[in-house]
């Protein structure tokens, strides 16, 4: 049977697409994830999965256009219920986009991620299967999480640090110090005064552009300088 694969990330790609190819599936990938944000980390993600068809073949269909536009027009990113929005906004196009061109049935390797809602996937992707006249694979692959992030290592893969979206980044690093200037040469004074606001009498570093006197005007080869 011909099998249109979601893939969400290269890293959960791994193992699944081995299993699924020993069952006798013919696999065909669809990258379709305007979650991904920002624009550097789709582009991290879409790369991702081109080296990993360096070492393995898989035929894949590219959604290369950035699509926070679109992710902010099919989500409801201030309620409640942002995950089952995307969650059904990519479901649908790979559901639309199987029945449309012939596969004879869909599945998605965020089935095979333990870190998304495995009973809100399947019961999303069987009524979208009934919805659209096709069948939709289902497998709980969640017990070779594992075993395909050790494959990605393996392949050197780039492995994501949050789900996807902007919302997500924010709630994986909110709360640690990562990329916060930690400060390895602050003198004593500078310590003093971390956090506390000037006064009328203190004395603020000022960009060299103004170390002269009022009115002066700048040398030619200063004329670009930007402050």
């Amino acid at each position: 049977m011909n099998l249109l694969l979601h893939i969400c990330c290269a890293c959960c790609l791994c193992a699944p697409l081995q299993e699924l190819r020993k069952e006798g599936f013919t696999v065909t990938g669809l990258f379709y994830n305007p979650n991904i944000h920002p624009l550097l980390e789709f582009r991290r993600r879409l790369k991702a999965l081109r080296v990993f068809q360096e070492s393995d073949p898989l035929p894949v269909i590219y959604c290369e256009d950035y699509g926070l536009r679109e992710y902010l027009k099919h989500v409801d990113y201030e309620g409640n219920d942002r995950c089952a929005d995307c969650y059904m906004m990519r479901l649908r196009f790979i559901a639309a986009y199987a029945r449309e061109n012939g596969f004879g049935a869909f599945t998605s390797t965020m089935l095979f991620s333990i870190y998304q809602n495995h009973e809100q996937l399947k019961k999303f992707s069987e009524n979208l299967a009934r919805e659209y006249g096709i069948d939709f694979v289902y497998r709980d692959y969640r017990y070779l999480s594992e075993c395909s992030h050790e494959i990605a290592k393996k392949k050197m893969l780039y492995r994501q640090g949050y789900c996807g979206c902007v919302f997500s980044e924010y709630e994986r690093y909110k709360d640690t110090t990562r990329e916060l200037y930690k400060g390895g040469n602050v003198n004593e004074q500078e310590k003093e005064n971390a956090g506390k606001a000037p006064d009328s009498k203190t004395t603020l570093p000022r960009c060299d552009c103004f170390d002269r006197e009022e009115g002066a005007s700048f040398p030619a080869s200063r004329s670009d300088t930007a402050c």
